[in-house]
């Protein structure tokens, strides 16, 4: 089997939960595997700025592309597996992946090929994945199976701890008292257990048995009020990135003070108004239940 690994990764932890998910495909001896790490042009920085951290924002929302290292000649070949390994900016996806899933080498890549997609974000990866999977169908990819993992911890402690993160390049917990960031240990550690899970289907010949196998063991696990949180987040999103917009595309400094002021309305529907709807939500929850379980069901599948 040749299989292709793309990702795009900052911190290098998706990187291992994509390793430790090949491992028991490689330790066959008997299966090739080629890894590529898409390049911006000019790579987004980590640790990032605050100032730059939240101008990405508009661009990640749109999904609007950005300039892409060519991707290898020697690479491009037909595959058996394409493994891709994603993360969420902004309720969407990064914008390298983003770009990588609108160049013409991806489409020509996917075309007619298996692909497994996997991500490892905070703990809003909803809407991403959406975005995601319409790419892979429009290149007529035949998306077989997506896991996501994710930050486990506390919605608004974690926040601290992934600014922490993401403004330090530390993954450590922040003064010693919030959690540590991102995915857990453990939990990076368990992907080589779906790895196991493909191989098992892949030899028995039932991929089309592999998403439903990924769910049952917990690959794909949905905490229903972070999904609505990030349905409403999303279309607040959309509108505060029109807003920005207007002021001009990335770098402009007369959009700053605009992404300052959703900086701190971000903040405060974090921190004030996110536990006044998780408690509505949960009040509310027996009344749409065919709803809510209607897309679990979706952001399970592929």
């Amino acid at each position: 089997m040749k299989i292709l690994v793309i990702y795009y990764s900052q911190s290098g932890q998706l990187k291992q939960v994509l390793d430790n998910f090949l491992k028991p495909i490689v330790s066959q001896g008997e299966h090739k595997v080629w890894t590529y790490k898409i390049e911006p042009v000019e790579d987004f920085p980590f640790p990032w700025s605050p100032s730059r951290f939240i101008d990405v924002f508009p661009e990640a929302v749109t999904e609007t592309p950005c300039k892409l290292k060519e991707f290898p000649e020697e690479l491009m070949q037909k595959y058996d597996l394409i493994v891709l390994g994603w993360q969420a900016w902004y309720l969407s996806p990064s914008i390298p992946i983003s770009s990588f899933l609108q160049s013409e080498a991806f489409k020509k890549l996917v075309y007619g090929t298996k692909v497994v997609s996997i991500n490892a974000s905070r703990n809003m990866w909803f809407k991403a994945h959406k975005s995601v999977r319409k790419y892979l169908q429009e290149a007529q990819a035949q998306h077989i199976g997506h896991l996501a993992f994710f930050d486990k911890e506390n919605n608004l402690l974690s926040v601290v701890s992934i600014m922490h993160w993401a403004y330090t390049a530390k993954k450590e917990r922040k003064w010693g008292v919030f959690p540590k960031p991102g995915v857990s240990d453990e939990d990076i550690a368990s992907a080589s257990r779906f790895g196991e899970i493909f191989l098992d289907k892949y030899k028995q010949g039932k991929l089309e048995e592999l998403q439903s196998s990924f769910v049952e063991n917990k690959g794909v696990i949905i905490y229903p009020h972070i999904m609505s949180m990030e349905h409403k987040g999303k279309r607040m999103f959309k509108i505060w990135t029109k807003f920005v917009l207007k002021k001009g595309e990335a770098r402009n400094p007369n959009r700053y003070f605009r992404l300052q002021l959703f900086k701190y309305y971000l903040l405060v529907m974090l921190y004030v108004f996110s536990p006044i709807v998780m408690a509505i939500f949960y009040i509310t929850c027996p009344f749409f239940f065919k709803r809510i379980n209607r897309h679990i069901k979706e952001y399970q599948q592929v």
